[in-house]
């Protein structure tokens, strides 16, 4: 296992390097997606960063950042939707990468920020169709979401603490869930979702809490969606298997809004395309950053 070191903090968010830039600000910024931190895709990133340096965050809440203060803070995404702005800004601009939650939120900046935006890859963002997004809001309405939404009752139920690092690797390892994922990644994951227990006892804890983890399921952007221009290259990468969450009809809506759209679909992989299909992911991401010339 080689993982980058901790670099900077910025903020709230703790950061780390992808190849080398120096002192000059990274030209891509990457984001993950719920529940998981920047290691976690440190195959992918490791490839994208020999080719374009990249500078990787975990989102606050997950790895190493700083704790979510409220859970009012990530309703509709909007604690993400700010630590991604802050980062942007920071860095003075430069390519967006995102997964999941993390490209969703790299969406609504782009949105928010264009001028800064250079370039934005979306690999795996949650694209519920307009349609459903606005029956979630109307499910939300009525508060029966919770009750529909068997990935918020799975997270409430996930395991919060471990011995040590061995035994939640070995753990992680024989779960159902990750068994499409390579062994390497497994072990990334599990040395960069723990810290020390917060209660004093022995052992590690996930960093972020399971009902954090419930929420941000139950707290995704409901009812429409901001429907502002994205002039920059914009690469949409998704998978073809039943567990994408990229709808049709999403993609149609993103079309209107992105000129300079690129769609690349691999069949055989599902929603955690970036950890169990890097090679094919990375090599998209590559290959489009080479096109921005």
């Amino acid at each position: 296992m080689n993982l980058p070191p901790r670099d900077e903090k910025w903020g709230p968010l703790q950061s780390y390097r992808y190849g080398e830039h120096g002192d000059a600000p990274a030209p891509a910024l990457f984001f993950h997606g719920n529940g998981f931190s920047a290691h976690t895709y440190n195959t992918l990133l490791t490839d994208i960063g020999d080719h374009t340096p990249v500078r990787a965050f975990d989102l606050q809440g997950h790895g190493a950042s700083d704790q979510i203060q409220s859970v009012r803070d990530v309703h509709q995404w909007q604690l993400y939707r700010d630590n991604v702005a802050f980062a942007l800004q920071r860095n003075g601009g430069g390519i967006l990468i995102g997964h999941s939650m993390g490209g969703l939120s790299s969406m609504f900046t782009a949105m928010k920020h264009p001028e800064l935006v250079r370039a934005l890859v979306l690999l795996e963002p949650v694209f519920l169709s307009p349609r459903m997004t606005i029956g979630l809001g109307l499910i939300r309405a009525i508060g029966s979401e919770a009750r529909g939404n068997g990935l918020i009752k799975q997270a409430r139920a996930r395991r919060q603490y471990f011995a040590n690092t061995d035994e939640a690797v070995e753990y992680f390892l024989g779960r159902k869930g990750l068994k499409t994922w390579p062994e390497e990644a497994i072990r990334n994951y599990a040395h960069s979702i723990l810290r020390p227990r917060l209660d004093g006892k022995d052992g590690l804890e996930l960093s972020l809490q399971p009902e954090y983890e419930a929420q941000n399921f139950a707290s995704l952007p409901a009812w429409r969606w901001p429907a502002r221009a994205l002039p920059m290259p914009v690469l949409l990468a998704h998978g073809g298997h039943v567990s994408s969450t990229v709808h049709a009809g999403r993609v149609e809506w993103l079309q209107k809004l992105a000129p300079k759209l690129e769609v690349q679909v691999d069949e055989k992989a599902g929603h955690m395309m970036p950890v169990d299909r890097a090679e094919w992911t990375g090599g998209v991401v590559r290959d489009f950053l080479d096109r921005l010339g």
